[in-house]
């Protein structure tokens, strides 16, 4: 337990981030997962897969912008589900 004040100050301000950036991380991991179901899809739906890797896309940034995850760890993500995409709608 913290024993000064700033000590106190900085605990709340830590889960206040850390739960600001598990919400943020699992609003990336259920569009992720909405991409990954319509890409594995019997029947594919290029323009439905389209914009669910902008939402993926917008998520990400997001992500970055804020600080949640390092910029080369979004443009990884970025880069390979746009690879898997490509694939796909090629």
């Amino acid at each position: 337990m913290p024993i000064t004040s700033a000590a106190k100050k900085a605990l709340k301000v830590s889960k206040k981030k850390y739960s600001r950036n598990r919400h943020f991380l699992a609003l990336l991991k259920e569009s992720t997962k909405a991409l990954e179901s319509l890409i594995n899809a019997e029947k594919k739906d290029v323009k439905k897969i389209t914009e669910a890797l902008s939402v993926v896309y917008s998520r990400i940034d997001t992500l970055e912008k804020k600080n949640v995850i390092h910029k080369n760890n979004a443009a990884r993500k970025k880069s390979a589900y746009a690879k898997l995409v490509k694939t796909i709608t090629q």
